[in-house]
């Protein structure tokens, strides 16, 4: 089973990843990325090395461990977004002049902050280690503060708002992390890139 989360924004740039690191050094670890990785070229697995420096577990007290998750970017046009949203017309229908109903793609406040954008981000992840849902959570979260772009979580139709989103995020990674006892825990250590 894999999860999702989407941000949209405006435009993505190259300049982004080495901010959002920056960011998540803030957040009790030492973190890197891949060095290939960028917004403007990736697809497929976003690895990134990491130490924890208040770990949840004593177990992982001074270990450089390894975590990540899908990374898909595509083009986005809320018109056409909608408009995919419309069921087909049958023949009947289409003979007796039968109009589409309008299909809304969120609550018309969200559907204004989406109007603008022109990229998703895609963040997917299958919770493969414990920390998975750490990077997928905060890497998201910080996107969408430094794009001012629109978080969603589409399996439930929930939708962020961007004020405190990283400190939100953050407290809900905690909070799963501490939850699990050091049996649960499941983690990658790193090995080199």
């Amino acid at each position: 089973m894999s999860l999702d989360i989407s941000v949209y924004c405006k435009e993505l740039t190259d300049d982004l990843m080495p901010k959002i690191v920056k960011r998540l050094n803030d957040y009790d670890m030492i973190v890197e990325v891949h060095p290939d990785v960028m917004f403007t070229n990736q697809t497929g697995f976003c690895p990134f090395k990491f130490q924890l420096t208040n770990p949840p577990a004593e177990i992982l007290r001074g270990k450089v461990l390894v975590s990540g998750f899908e990374l898909y970017v595509d083009d986005f046009d809320l018109a056409i977004a909608k408009e995919e949203l419309k069921p087909k017309l049958g023949f009947w229908d289409k003979l007796l002049g039968k109009k589409q109903p309008e299909i809304a793609f969120a609550t018309p406040d969200i559907e204004t902050r989406l109007k603008d954008c022109r990229k998703v981000v895609s963040f997917v992840w299958h919770m493969g280690d414990s920390f998975e849902l750490r990077f997928v959570s905060m890497v998201s979260a910080i996107l969408t503060e430094l794009t001012n772009g629109v978080c969603t979580y589409p399996a439930d139709d929930i939708w962020y708002e961007n004020k405190n989103i990283v400190e939100e995020f953050y407290k809900e990674v905690c909070d799963y992390e501490k939850s699990l006892s050091e049996e649960e825990l499941e983690y990658h250590e790193f090995d080199g890139w």
